[in-house]
């Protein structure tokens, strides 16, 4: 994931409110159960915010 992606996916994060955000990083930890690293984390955020599409209009893929 590029930096602008990375970027792009923090903002599309900071507007979920922060009972949304607890509730997709409880499903993350149940998923990966304290063995990932920070590329499993956000790949688990660009496919549970479904943000990959976006990229492919604006050109961040």
């Amino acid at each position: 994931m590029t930096q602008n992606q990375q970027k792009d996916l923090f903002i599309e994060w900071d507007l979920y409110q922060p009972s949304q955000q607890e509730t997709m990083i409880a499903e993350f930890r149940r998923q990966y159960r304290g063995n990932y690293t920070k590329a499993d984390l956000l790949e688990f955020l660009k496919k549970k915010l479904e943000i990959e599409g976006y990229w492919e209009k604006v050109g961040l893929v």
